[in-house]
Formats: structure tokens, C-alpha cells, sequence
């Protein structure tokens, strides 16, 4: 009788999201005594929704990329180079916020597709691809760098300009945007649709009468805006963003991806694209409240991190047999 009452719980998603909402809010209750009553503030929670936004995106991104099969690691040095050209229009130019998004989706667009279409060229393992092109877009960064170095400047800075995108109400509004953009685009059109039976089965998908190039390209382009968003609102929350040399790009992704694999394990009980809000928020806190109890940042907190990783792994892949991809 137990196992019939559980079974009919586990079938009604109302009840079930009701559970996880509850186990949430007790979870975050729980970690604001432990943190002695810092966690659950009115700023601290702003802090916490505004640095997921970013998070937010990137995830969208990886929604579009790894759904049909692609891993692809050089996606934090495009965030890099994508951020400081909206930043170089944005003040260097003279275009305010319009140059400040158009510079970095234009940027990201270009370097998404620009990837994919050379995967789909060579064939080459998109992580492999990812991991080699990401050195190149490094260098890229790093002697745009070196150049305003030698003339005793830093890479661009927003300074007190075009800062509203990147601080809430704003960034929050633009997240509300996308993931409404997300949500439809993923479930409700032919895109979404046709990239989720190529990353099924790419054979199947091609029997269906599906164009599997056209397909991957229009899902690899929606990626390519998200992160472009994502890129525009780092660089105005941030002012500036750095460049990084020897793969260090791909830790800025390291997040991103546990909440990925998070909003993975929790698709059954939410849609994957309203899954990835809930996931960065929760990743987000994560270290929020590491941070709150003092963990140093450059240890104990990577380790969190790439725990956090793994964890996220082995349960976002716990219905599938086999090896993992």
C-alpha cells in the first residue's frame, strides 16, 4: 500500500514540485542559521539572483549545445573575447548599450557558429575541438591585452557606463526575457524540436526527413545569442573582464556546467530551460553560503566545485545505461 501511495505521489507533478520547492526552502532556511542569519537577507539574496544571472545564460547556451551533442570547452574564452568587444563599441565607440550587446552577441554568434561549422568539417570530438580552439581565442584575448599594456592602458572599462544591465532590477528583467525566449524556442518550435532528435539519434532524426546541418547550425546560432546576452550583462556587472592564458577559461565554465547537469537530473520533475534558472540559483548559493562561512575561494571552494561537477554528473545521468558520451 506504502509503494502505491509513493507511486501515485511520484506521477502527480504538482505534488512532486510542492516536495522539491519545500525540501529548497528548508535546505536555504537551514544554511541561513548556519551562517548566522547572513544568508537570507534582502541584499544577499539580490547578490545571489544577480550573479546567477550570467550563470543563467550560459546554461541556456549549454541547453542548445550539449542537447544536440556538442561540448564544446572553448565557450569561456568566448565569453572573454565577446565581453570586451561590446565593451570596445560600448565606450570606444561611443554606442552606449546598443554597442555594449550588439559587439558581444555579434562576437559570440560568429565564434559559436564559426565553431560548429568547423566540427561538423573536421568531425573532430567537440571537446577536443574545444579544447584546442580555446588556446587560440586565449591568445587572442591575451595579446589585445598586451597591447594596452604597452600603451600603459587595461582592457576596456565600462567604469560608470552602461552599468544598469548588469545590476538588478535590469539584469533581472533581461533573465525573465530569455527565459521566455529559451522556453519557447527549446519546446515549442521546430529548432528545439529537431535538435533534440539529432542529440537523440542522429540517424533517426535523418530517416524523419530532418536537415541534420541546417538543424545544428539554427540551434548552434540560438546558442550563440544566449551567451552573447550572457557576455553583455558580465561585462556591465563587472565593468571589465580580464584575459586568461594556459586553459584558465574553461574554469569560468566550471559552474555553468554543475548547473547544467543539475537542471539534467531535475527534468523530470521541471523542463530543462525553467530547470537551468532554478540550478544556477541553487550552484550560485552553493558558494554564496561557502563564502559567507569564510571557505577560502582559491582551495576548498574549487573543490566544491569540481565536487559539485561530478555530483551533478552522476545524477544527470542516472536514467541511461551505458557509457557516458
Amino acid at each position: 500500500m506504502d509503494s502505491i501511495n509513493q507511486k501515485k505521489i511520484n506521477q502527480n507533478p504538482i505534488v512532486v514540485t510542492v516536495l522539491i520547492a519545500g525540501t529548497i526552502a528548508l535546505i536555504y532556511i537551514i544554511l541561513h542559521f548556519l551562517t548566522g542569519g547572513k544568508f537570507l537577507t534582502s541584499s544577499n539574496i539580490f547578490f545571489v539572483l544577480s550573479a546567477s544571472v550570467v550563470t543563467a545564460f550560459i546554461v541556456f547556451t549549454f541547453c542548445f549545445l550539449i542537447t544536440m551533442g556538442f561540448m564544446d570547452l572553448s565557450l569561456g574564452a568566448i565569453l572573454i573575447l565577446a565581453s570586451n568587444a561590446g565593451g570596445i563599441l560600448a565606450i570606444n565607440f561611443h554606442l552606449g548599450y546598443f554597442g555594449l550587446i550588439f559587439g558581444s552577441v555579434a562576437v559570440t554568434v560568429f565564434l559559436v557558429l564559426l565553431n560548429t561549422k568547423l566540427m561538423l568539417v573536421t568531425k573532430i570530438p567537440s571537446w577536443v575541438f574545444g579544447l584546442g580552439i580555446a588556446m587560440i581565442y586565449e591568445a587572442i584575448g591575451a595579446m589585445y591585452n598586451a597591447s594596452r599594456v604597452k600603451i600603459g592602458k587595461q582592457v576596456v572599462s565600462l567604469d560608470t557606463v552602461c552599468r544598469e544591465l548588469g545590476n538588478p532590477p535590469w539584469n533581472l528583467v533581461v533573465l525573465a526575457a530569455a527565459l521566455i525566449a529559451a522556453y519557447i524556442v527549446f519546446n515549442r518550435t521546430s529548432i528545439g524540436f529537431g535538435l533534440r532528435a539529432v542529440g537523440s539519434n542522429i540517424g533517426v532524426a535523418r530517416m524523419m526527413g530532418i536537415n541534420i546541418n541546417k538543424t545544428i547550425i539554427l540551434a548552434a546560432l540560438c546558442a550563440g545569442i544566449f551567451a552573447g546576452f550572457g557576455a553583455a550583462v558580465n561585462e556591465s556587472y563587472g565593468g571589465r573582464v580580464g584575459a586568461f592564458t594556459g586553459l584558465q577559461s574553461i574554469t569560468s565554465i566550471f559552474t555553468p556546467l554543475a548547473a547544467y547537469l543539475l537542471a539534467k537530473a531535475l527534468e523530470k520533475f521541471f523542463n530543462i530551460i525553467i530547470g537551468a534558472v532554478i540550478s544556477a540559483v541553487i550552484i550560485t548559493s552553493i558558494f554564496n553560503v561557502l563564502t559567507l562561512l569564510g571557505v577560502p575561494s582559491g582551495t576548498w571552494q574549487q573543490v566544491v566545485m569540481g565536487s559539485s561537477v561530478v555530483i551533478c554528473g552522476i545524477l544527470s545521468q542516472r536514467r541511461f545505461d551505458g557509457v557516458v558520451k
